[in-house]
């Protein structure tokens, strides 16, 4: 019998995402307890170490709180997003801190003033001052002045609610083989392209989206303009460029940046051989069966008739096959799978009308981590599901390290995800039960291949002309569309038929919707996933004994270290060369070379 562990409830019901529940008030009611004592003793001066370590205490509950209940709303939102009531709750909460910020800095400087005047001798206290300090040395970001941050991020928030309320409004309409129409949200139909393996309803549905983003395409241009032109002014405050200003928020140096770049321009040629591979494979059961392109509809499509592995046809098959393919390298793991199970931390059931989705956020007052991902029996889905639990492990694994040492950044949340999915794909592939089965996981690693190595770089390519482009006036439908085709052709060459001509008004990345304050959504995964397979390659190059030992030490240094360090530390790797990146590159393109003596494989059987 497994032994039952004390932890918070997150999904269960009258757990913390049921915003009416006893679980969620609890909290609630100690964030507002918190603030009024906070507002009572803001002219407190504390004269000893035990009244200045229980101030301490309640700013730290306090932030720890905030959190809390913002990852509570999330989950709320995700059972219900049409509950305006979630949306009340999270602007009450933010408004709340906000009106206390003035007291909460008072009490920070009373705690200041009596380490300067030597009124407390405290280490304790002496060491959380120095935390502050430390904050703004490992968010670097925080030095620019408050004003070209708040003033530009009172305009986009505004921007990014626009966006998902218009998305959300329109909708597709697509015929179906059997003549009936089905109506939809862009969404859904989206996640029906990503995960419909039959060329004729992938492309019926891929037509619908781009008919109805070009219909609505001028809206979207208007807030593609806003987004563009406040990131610009931002930018311009702070005398940075933009793609220098996401840099600095993802902690990843200039130099190592243009080494990857370097090398992935030369190296692409060899990257787009993956489409042309794919090419007459996709092309099978089309009108096209001897192009050697691939209609824009199908890229990245999996193949039909490959049947993925059995245990993947369910979640328990799934997490397990997960947790033997990463414990070695995280002994804990199975651990925090096991807390998620009896937590109920995580949450796998489709409350988005088939959109898809997943995510997770830290829930810093009860040391846990709320969990989502809209699992479906399919290699694609599993592997979301890998990396998901992957960047919830390492919330988790560093909930006990302070905020104010902490340098977290979308690059390395997306480190240790795409680490768990080449973990994964490893696993799966070693442990294939027949060539078909090995072939179709196979695949599925040439499709992440695509997306990482030439979609993504094709979005950052496009979001800097845009940004460039901005900087002259206002840019017209036309000519977004203009530059998307110039960075269509630049990145994917010959290898595609078509243009995905209004990813731009699509894809939310675009718009920034996910981080308000950084310029890019685009750069981090490709950044993330090539680390994750050269940081595969330096683990197997050790000593089996040792590899726990270096992947704990990962994940601390991933959250306190400069990106550059985590690599010469544990690895003795200097990414800043562009060596570091072709190998990377090369080591990325291992399902290419792997998957070419099952050929046979992905031919379709002739009916």
């Amino acid at each position: 019998m497994k032994k039952k562990l004390e932890t918070v409830q997150i999904w269960s019901k009258k757990g913390l995402s049921d915003l009416s529940g006893e679980t969620y008030f609890a909290r609630r009611r100690a964030l507002l307890n918190g603030i009024s004592m906070i507002n009572r003793l803001q002219f407190f001066k504390p004269e000893d170490e035990v009244a200045a370590l229980q101030l301490i205490e309640i700013l730290e509950q306090i932030s720890r709180l905030k959190e809390t209940l913002l990852a509570a709303c999330r989950a709320a939102e995700t059972l219900s997003s049409a509950d305006s009531k979630i949306a009340a709750e999270k602007v009450f909460i933010l408004e709340t801190i906000d009106s206390a910020e003035k007291a909460l800095q008072k009490v920070k400087e009373n705690l200041q003033e009596a380490a300067e005047q030597k009124t407390i001798l405290s280490d304790k206290l002496d060491r959380w001052l120095q935390q502050q300090k430390r904050f703004k040395e490992v968010k670097p970001w925080l030095k620019f002045p408050v004003e070209a941050l708040e003033e530009e991020r009172l305009i986009l928030g505004p921007l990014f609610s626009l966006y998902t309320h218009l998305k959300s409004s329109i909708r597709t309409n697509v015929t179906l083989p059997d003549g009936t129409v089905k109506k939809s949200t862009p969404s859904v139909a989206n996640f029906a392209v990503k995960n419909t393996s039959d060329p004729e309803l992938r492309t019926l549905f891929f037509n619908a989206l781009s008919a109805c983003f070009a219909t609505n395409s001028s809206m979207f241009c208007d807030i593609l303009n806003a987004v563009a032109g406040a990131h610009l002014l931002r930018a311009s405050r702070l005398g940075m460029s933009t793609l220098d200003y996401a840099l600095v928020i993802e902690g990843l140096d200039r130099k190592s940046f243009e080494a990857m770049r370097s090398a992935f321009s030369k190296k692409l040629s060899e990257i787009r051989e993956c489409l042309r591979f794919a090419a007459p494979y996709i092309n099978q059961g089309t009108n096209r069966p001897e192009s050697p392109t691939i209609p824009v509809a199908l890229l990245g499509s999996a193949l039909p008739h490959l049947e993925g592995p059995e245990s993947l046809k369910t979640l328990d098959g799934t997490l397990k096959e997960i947790t033997e393919a990463v414990e070695p390298y995280f002994p804990e793991f199975r651990d925090f799978i096991e807390l998620c199970r009896q937590g109920h931390w995580l949450e796998t059931h489709n409350y988005s009308a088939g959109s898809g989705g997943a995510w997770c956020v830290e829930v810093p007052y009860d040391k846990a981590v709320a969990i989502y991902v809209d699992y479906q029996p399919n290699i694609n889905r599993s592997f979301e599901t890998a990396h998901i639990l992957g960047d919830a492990f390492f919330r988790y694994s560093i909930s006990d390290l302070p905020m104010q040492e902490r340098r977290l950044s979308e690059t390395r949340y997306e480190l240790i995800g795409r680490l768990f999915e080449e973990l994964f794909l490893r696993r799966l592939v070693q442990g294939a039960s027949s060539p078909q089965e090995k072939a179709a996981v196979l695949w599925h690693g040439l499709r992440r291949v695509m997306i990482n190595l030439i979609e993504i770089p094709f979005r950052f390519r496009l979001a800097e002309e845009v940004f460039e482009a901005r900087k002259n006036g206002y840019l017209s439908v036309e000519y977004i569309n203009k530059l998307t085709r110039k960075c269509w052709s630049d990145c994917y060459g010959d290898t595609v038929e078509g243009v995905d001509q209004y990813m731009w008004a699509r894809k939310p990345h675009f718009y920034n919707v996910y981080n308000a304050d950084s310029p890019h959504h685009d750069f981090q995964y490709t950044v993330g996933f090539l680390s994750a397979n050269m940081m595969l390659k330096k683990l197997e190059e050790v000593e089996k004994t040792e590899i726990p030992r270096i992947g704990k030490s990962v994940l601390l240094d991933n959250a306190t270290l400069p990106y550059e360090e985590i690599f010469t530390k544990n690895f003795e790797a200097d990414i800043e060369s562009e060596e570091f990146w072709t190998n990377a590159i090369e080591e990325a393109l291992h399902p290419l070379r792997s998957i070419r003596p099952y050929v046979g494989e992905l031919n379709r059987p002739q009916r």
